[in-house]
């Protein structure tokens, strides 16, 4: 695990830049934390690390998915409108299994179809302008990608 502490929008879109490195095709990343703690924004400094169109970048609460192009694909995808049960409705199978990149906001809610290999970021909201970050990796696939990255985030946790 690796933790940031009160992180403002700088320092976020750099660990995003950073964590983006890490990532390939068939990567999912879970986002957890609160209404507000800075989720979909995470997600944009992803998808600009990507060399995608940060200005696409919205919540995809009322859309569900939302697409971005980028080096690697970026499925964003919101279940907070979503009931447990009506996630096997989507085609979230499609998205785990393709070439893309899923971030998936509120993953609580995906039940039997979370995946073995997966990277979790934890976002809290300190205040308006910093949040605590914590990034973990479940699975042999993200945990060898993150496995001695330690150094690798070491110059963002330092400032």
């Amino acid at each position: 695990m690796i933790t940031f502490k009160k992180a403002d929008e700088k320092k976020v879109s750099k660990i995003a830049q950073k964590f983006a490195s890490l990532l390939y095709k068939g990567s999912v990343v879970l986002l957890f934390g609160d209404l507000g703690s800075g989720k979909t924004t995470f997600t944009r400094h992803l998808v600009a690390a990507l060399d995608g169109n940060p200005r696409q970048v919205g919540s995809p609460t009322f859309t569900i998915v939302n697409e971005y192009n980028a080096k690697i694909k970026v499925y964003h995808i919101d279940l907070f409108r979503i009931e447990e049960e009506e996630v096997m409705e989507l085609p979230i199978e499609e998205y785990l299994e393709s070439d893309g990149i899923c971030v998936i906001e509120w993953p609580e809610k995906l039940g039997m179809y979370t995946p073995n290999d997966f990277f979790k970021v934890k976002l809290e909201f300190l205040d308006e302008l910093h949040r605590n970050l914590e990034i973990f990796a479940q699975g042999e696939d993200c945990a060898r990608s993150l496995k001695n990255r330690g150094e690798f985030f070491a110059e963002i946790q330092e400032t």
